[in-house]
Order: C-alpha cells, then structure tokens, then sequence
C-alpha cells in the first residue's frame, strides 16, 4: 500500500479558516453543475462565501489557486462514472497536491430544459436541443417525447445556453443543463426539470488549497490520492448530500 503520507505530506482538514485571499477558482463555467454546488455548500456553511472566479479544467482551478494562495472547487467523484473519480482532477492531481481540505459536498445532478422566455411566452415548440455532446446522451427518455433534432455544443452546457439566452440559434432552440443556467442567464426559463435518463447520478466536489508537486505523480499515484481526499471529505464532513 502506497504511504499515504509520502503522496499527501501535508493534509489538513478544516472548516474555518480561509486561504490568504477570498477568491475560489471553480472548476468550469458559470451556470455549471460547478456552479449550482459551490452555492449549495455556500448555503450550509456562509463562512465559506467567497468572490468566486471559474478556471474551467481543474488544473486550471488548481494552478490559480496555488498562484495566488486561495481555494479551489472542482468535482472529484461521480456515481455515473466508471471508477467513480472524475479523469480530469485525476489529471490535476499528478501536478498538484490538496494541502488542506475546506470543504466536501455531494450533490444529485439534476439536469432541466431551458428556453429563451421569448419563446416560452410564445409558446414556441422544442426543434432544437443544444447542449454539449455528454449531456445529450443523459437524456434519452425525454428526447422520445420531444422528436427535436439535435446541436452539440462542445464549449459546454453554459455555452449552449448562452447562445439559447441571446438568440444566437433559431427560435424553438431549447439547451440542457444545470438548472441554475436560469440565474445565470436571466433571459432563460425553465421548461422541463430532472430530464436526466439517471436519476441517481450524483457528484461529489471539494474546496481546497493546494499546492503544485516538487514532481509530477503517475496516474496510479494521482488516483490513490484522489479517493485519500475524498475518503477524507466523507470522514471529516459526511456525504454532505444536498
């Protein structure tokens, strides 16, 4: 068994006190999945609340936060995923280390159908879906009952529904995604909630500071770590499911 503290020197766990600055650097967009649960950890613990800056890839988010010696969010875990750990953070973290654990939090994914309020005040058909290529493969049983065609957006979900709330596609153009896309966009609305063929995906996130590596882990080592931090989240703060 690879000694835990040869990988992780430095691993404290913590619910107080913040980094230097008051910034998080979020993995992914506004309007993410991301997005909609650092808000709901935000509404179980105020303290945490923090100007929030999103970095899109979690190495990303990991090396501005180590920069500038403030907090990273990114997913670690989904319950869709095989293996569980999500690659991408697998892949932060043969360069960076989690140094101190702030916060842990696992959340369904809930994903709903949004319009421009354009087209929902006209009453406008779905014709179009726009999202990003995964999240049209998690909806199928809703498709069925639509028959619209289909536009993958590989920018992401947020990006879909950003061309959806400025009128960047034709009318009748519907994106999916998080349901806070409606916040993030004011010129969206909700027109069909939980379409998400799994109604058990659920992910699992954490708020950290971090630290880059004196030298890079393999994959293997990279995971061991990831599921350490996690095992540590659920200890220390439960599944914390919202």
């Amino acid at each position: 068994m690879t000694n835990r503290l040869w990988i992780i020197p430095a691993l404290i766990c913590s619910a107080s006190a913040m980094a230097a600055t008051d910034t998080i650097y979020v993995q992914a967009s506004r309007g993410s999945f991301n997005d909609a649960a650092i808000h709901k950890l935000f509404s179980q613990s105020p303290q945490l609340q923090s100007e929030l800056e999103f970095s899109g890839t979690p190495t990303n988010a990991f090396q501005r936060a180590d920069e500038q010696n403030a907090l990273a969010f990114v997913a670690v875990a989904n319950s869709t995923i095989d293996g569980k750990l999500v690659q991408a953070t697998v892949d932060a973290m043969e360069q960076y280390q989690v140094t101190e654990l702030k916060g842990f939090i696992t959340t369904p994914i809930e994903m709903c159908v949004l319009m421009n309020s354009k087209d929902v005040a006209s009453e406008q058909p779905i014709t179009l879906l726009a999202s990003h290529p995964a999240a049209l493969k998690q909806i199928n049983g809703w498709k069925a009952t639509v028959q619209a065609k289909e536009l993958e957006v590989p920018e992401g979900t947020a990006a879909a529904a950003k061309k959806v709330s400025e009128q960047e596609l034709p009318a009748g153009t519907a994106a999916v995604g998080a349901c806070v896309l409606d916040s993030a966009y004011p010129d969206l609305s909700i027109v069909a909630r939980g379409v998400q063929d799994n109604k058990n995906n659920r992910t699992s996130f954490i708020l950290a500071e971090v630290a880059k590596r004196d030298a890079p882990v393999n994959e293997e080592q990279a995971r061991i770590v990831l599921q350490q931090v996690i095992d540590d989240g659920i200890k220390l703060y439960g599944e914390n499911l919202q």
